[in-house]
């Protein structure tokens, strides 16, 4: 496998929660606005953007500005309420460059495993393997750090 085929790989991120996977999946979808970091992670880089996951079918994950100004970051493409969401990613690009993020929350003994993937670099051309490296120190910060956080993270 040559390098260029290691670095368009899937990250796959996984983090174990105390609370119950309807909980989990509730806190990362109806509850994504108030744990994404929207002064580092967004288009605007305000404190005052609001973010949000429309956790239904054709649902938009997207930002509002303080100006109002809305940014589309992408498209519910499947949900499964309390067990699983997967979207579209292309925030501040084309959708014709979209990637692919899904989410699994699983009973895991007595806590919730909840598994991020984010695939599809393919579709960001030349750019994908630089993008690539730079989403995964990022999602580990959102996702694990952040959500893990707010959602219960077991210790």
């Amino acid at each position: 496998m040559a390098d260029n085929d290691l670095a368009l790989e899937p990250i796959v991120l996984t983090l174990d929660l105390d609370v119950t996977p309807a909980e989990a999946y509730e806190r990362f979808t109806a509850d994504f606005g108030r744990w994404w970091p929207t002064l580092t992670h967004s288009l605007s880089r305000d404190a005052a953007t609001r973010c949000a996951l429309e956790p239904r079918l054709g649902g938009r994950v997207f930002e509002t500005a303080p100006d109002g100004a809305e940014h589309l970051w992408g498209t519910v493409t499947d949900v499964e309420p309390g067990r699983s969401v997967a979207f579209t990613w292309h925030p501040g690009r084309d959708a014709a460059s979209a990637q692919q993020v899904a989410l699994r929350f699983e009973r895991a003994g007595t806590c919730t495993r909840v598994t991020l993937t984010h695939g599809g670099w393919e579709a960001l051309g030349e750019i994908a393997p630089i993008l690539r490296r730079e989403y995964l120190p990022g999602w580990q910060h959102v996702f694990a750090e952040l959500f893990g956080r707010y959602a219960g993270r077991r210790h």
